[in-house]
């Protein structure tokens, strides 16, 4: 067990560049934070919002209601930062939403969480493929040709992407909204379901929900 209350598998660790020289960082996974946060509270409240979401920036906000009071927390995924994830963004920025707010609440509070500094380290892991041989890069979604294949989303044709999926499955739980309801909004778009709309007009929906919910 460490001395901070996190176990050895519940911890990464990482060298980082700080001020031109790599040091050796410790990050808890969420997972950790989570396990303490249930450990030591006979109630504990963790309440997410999505508070924005235009099919490339995600924002999420937990609020943590622990014994020692209420906690908050933003996290944010974004497709550039994020590229590994960019099919999970609204997830992404749920769970780093949920560690900074049990961060701040006590668990593991001078540790960055791991999930936060995600993009630094697959940025510092491509960086390692790229090098030692002849310099060329690792090639990337390759088909075998020689040529790079491009990902047109998780449905593919231009479809919605999981995450925009996502992020309307739970903006019209938000708003309330019934099965006819999400019929009436899909019908005029030829959709009988949110995997049937285009990206665009996923995205549409979504601001237009965003709205609604925000009014």
């Amino acid at each position: 067990m460490n001395v901070n209350g996190f176990r050895e598998d519940e911890l990464v660790t990482r060298k980082v560049k700080v001020n031109g020289q790599w040091e050796t960082r410790t990050f808890p996974v969420v997972g950790g934070r989570l396990r303490l946060a249930h450990e030591q509270n006979d109630n504990l409240s963790l309440q997410t919002e999505l508070v924005n979401w235009d099919g490339q920036y995600a924002v999420f906000k937990c609020c943590a209601l622990t014994g020692k009071g209420q906690f908050i927390g933003f996290g944010t995924a974004n497709s550039q930062r994020d590229t590994r994830l960019a099919e999970s963004l609204v997830e992404l920025a749920e769970t780093r939403s949920i560690a900074r707010a049990l961060r701040f609440a006590g668990f593991g509070l001078e540790f960055t969480g791991a999930e936060e500094v995600s993009h630094v380290m697959a940025a510092e892991l491509d960086q390692d493929q790229t090098t030692g041989k002849e310099g060329k890069p690792v090639s990337q979604e390759g088909n075998g040709n020689g040529k790079r294949e491009t990902k047109s989303g998780a449905n593919g044709n231009g479809r919605a992407t999981q995450a925009q999926c996502r992020a309307l499955f739970a903006l019209t739980k938000k708003a309330q909204y019934v099965e006819e309801d999400i019929h009436n909004m899909l019908a005029p778009l030829n959709a009988i379901t949110f995997q049937d709309l285009s990206r665009e007009d996923a995205s549409s929906l979504i601001s237009q929900l965003q709205s609604e919910v925000a009014a």
